[in-house]
């Protein structure tokens, strides 16, 4: 069973449609691409997926359940969840800080539990800093767990990013464009990340303009073009199929 499925999801934004009757569907433990020219709908997607924005026509199914009316919190209670292309981190806390703030269900987040469970809040505490000082180290940023967000690289953000992700313990991400702007080196090592995450058992959507990366760590990847998809396949399909070419790779 897929664990994302979209069935026939269109948008529309006054006159313009920006998707239309799209559908995709992803496998558990899989990294699957997402491309596209720009103003393609890529984005809109994963917007109508998470519940920034409302479909106007089809279905979203995570993990056997309908998914397509929830607001985006409701989308991240399923362990849905996803980057963005501007990253979104709180420039002026730590890295370790910026970690802290995912996790779901937090004892000290309410008031009475501080006092009344003030034991159990600390242990919590204790379990979620280790958590997070772990993924720092598996992304290789944990040298910056004091530094100041703001302080840190493109490059080095999106991985605070997607380390951030990671502690809300999800089933899946949705990644938007997670190396634009960074250097060949660091995309590379961003993406082996990706990939020992997918053998752990976690399901990526990637959506990227880095199209030699989608080709070398994706599985399956769907061509998107005027908000329609226009091919799907493994990497070599892709580069082979002529509506691609036309579309997106400028043959």
């Amino acid at each position: 069973m897929s664990l994302l499925r979209v069935d026939g999801v269109s948008k529309n934004f006054g006159g313009l449609k920006a998707l239309d009757r799209v559908s995709l569907e992803t496998q558990p433990s899989t990294i699957v691409g997402l491309i596209g020219p720009n103003g393609s709908g890529k984005t809109t997607l994963i917007n109508v997926v998470t519940g920034q924005y409302r479909a106007d026509g089809g279905t979203v199914l995570f993990s056997g359940q309908e998914i397509t009316d929830l607001q985006p919190h409701e989308v991240a209670t399923k362990r849905l969840v996803r980057s963005f292309q501007i990253v979104r981190v709180f420039p002026r806390m730590t890295v370790l800080e910026n970690m802290l703030v995912a996790p779901r269900g937090q004892s000290g987040e309410g008031l009475l539990s501080v006092f009344a469970k003030w034991a159990k809040v600390v242990a919590q505490e204790r379990e979620l800093v280790q958590r997070a000082l772990d993924l720092l180290r598996f992304l290789e940023i944990d040298h910056l767990s004091d530094e100041y967000a703001a302080n840190l690289s493109g490059g080095q953000q999106k991985l605070l990013e997607l380390g951030r992700s990671l502690m809300s313990e999800p089933l899946m991400i949705l990644l938007d464009e997670p190396v634009a702007g960074v250097n060949p080196t660091l995309a590379r090592k961003i993406f082996e990340k990706i990939v020992e995450l997918r053998n752990g058992g976690m399901t990526f959507l990637v959506v990227e303009h880095n199209v030699d990366i989608i080709m070398n760590f994706c599985e399956n990847i769907y061509v998107l073009s005027k908000g329609q998809v226009v091919a799907k396949g493994t990497p070599a399909e892709i580069q082979n199929d002529r509506k691609v070419i036309d579309a997106y790779l400028g043959g």
